[in-house]
């Protein structure tokens, strides 16, 4: 048996064959890229959101990636693209409101 943490902070994957096995690869769980660093080799977070098509803001993540909306806009269900908020929907004007990409505007009726 070897001692613990040979492998790194993920393990192995190992070839076993014939009662034996051998160090075949280190491995980093999704996410995660191999690298050099003073304290020997360890898994380190990639940088989603150097590649990531966001529309909005790229904020990275431990082993992944999340994409933000400003004010008056959401996410729509691809996860990545924005899609403006309907703020009419919650009834914030007295009369007459008008829904405008990220915002919106009251307005009285006649009289």
């Amino acid at each position: 048996p070897e001692p613990p943490g040979t492998c790194g902070e993920y393990g192995c994957d190992l070839s076993c064959n014939h009662g034996g096995c051998q160090e075949v690869a280190r491995v980093c769980p999704v996410g995660f890229s191999m690298a050099e660093t003073a304290n020997g080799v360890r898994c380190t977070d990639i940088d989603e959101c150097r590649s990531a098509a966001c529309e909005g803001t790229c904020v990275n993540t431990e082993g992944g990636f999340a994409c933000e909306c400003g004010a008056g806009r959401e996410l729509s269900a691809d996860r990545r693209s924005c899609r403006d908020t309907d703020e009419c929907q919650a009834t914030p004007c007295q009369h007459r409101c008008e829904n405008s990409v990220g915002s919106y505007r009251c307005s009285c009726r006649p009289g």
